[in-house]
């Protein structure tokens, strides 16, 4: 799995909390200046976006992957060169381009917009602390200085969110794109989450269904065969 920070830094904390401190003026100053009268909602948007990101970053968990298994570079950058482009472009359409719009007061796309993203967000962090909880440190080994961070396939297996779907923290990455489409009140954004990002999404999940049995060896076949890989199944 990815190298989850567990034990407290003290200089990774404070890089963190200075680089998100930065970010979040950048965002309130360019608001500020770009959509005078309107910047309340974009601004809370770009708010909750940094804190999320600065969580991730600080316990080093990869950016709009899950961190169960060791991500795909290949998988990561596709996703990384759609994911900021998406985001530039609904922000950009919202200010200046008026290409997608939709025609609805952006009150009510954006308070929308908001909760879905919220909501995405939310699930993101939950089941980060998740894995965190269950995760177990062994010592380095002979001739390392790197920790190896592992999860006990029982508890893994056993999670809130793990029950729903096996791949919970990709399916909320949907959800903080179509809230971030309306947000930005973009059609465009929407048609873009659903045509690319949902098959980039379900690529990333497959390549890391392969990679499961690696963590799951004695619960993968009967984990597989009764949680859905994506879409979450309520019971």
């Amino acid at each position: 799995m990815s190298s989850y920070i567990k034990r407290f830094k003290t200089g990774r904390f404070i890089w963190t909390v200075l680089v998100a401190i930065y970010f979040l003026i950048f965002f309130t100053n360019f608001f500020r200046d770009a959509l005078p009268g309107r910047m309340v909602l974009p601004a809370l948007f770009a708010y909750v976006f940094v804190l999320w990101l600065s969580f991730e970053y600080y316990f080093c968990s990869p950016f709009f992957q899950s961190g169960v298994v060791e991500h795909s570079a290949l998988w990561r950058g596709v996703f990384a060169f759609f994911v900021y482009p998406f985001l530039a472009y609904v922000g950009a359409d919202f200010i200046w381009w008026h290409w997608t719009q939709m025609p609805v007061p952006f009150v009510v796309t954006g308070l929308l917009g908001l909760v879905v993203f919220g909501l995405g967000t939310y699930l993101r962090l939950v089941t980060l602390f998740d894995l965190l909880r269950i995760a177990q440190v062994k010592p380095p080994a002979r001739g390392s200085k790197e920790e190896t961070v592992v999860l006990p396939e029982k508890r893994f297996v056993g999670l809130k969110f793990q029950r729903l779907a096996r791949h919970p923290r990709y399916f909320a990455t949907l959800v903080q794109l179509t809230g971030a489409a309306l947000v930005f009140r973009s059609w465009g954004g929407l048609v873009l989450a659903i045509a690319v990002g949902l098959p980039l999404l379900l690529a990333q999940a497959r390549y890391e269904d392969a990679h499961l049995s690696d963590l799951l060896r004695n619960e993968f076949k009967t984990y597989t065969e009764s949680v859905p890989a994506f879409w979450p199944r309520f019971r």
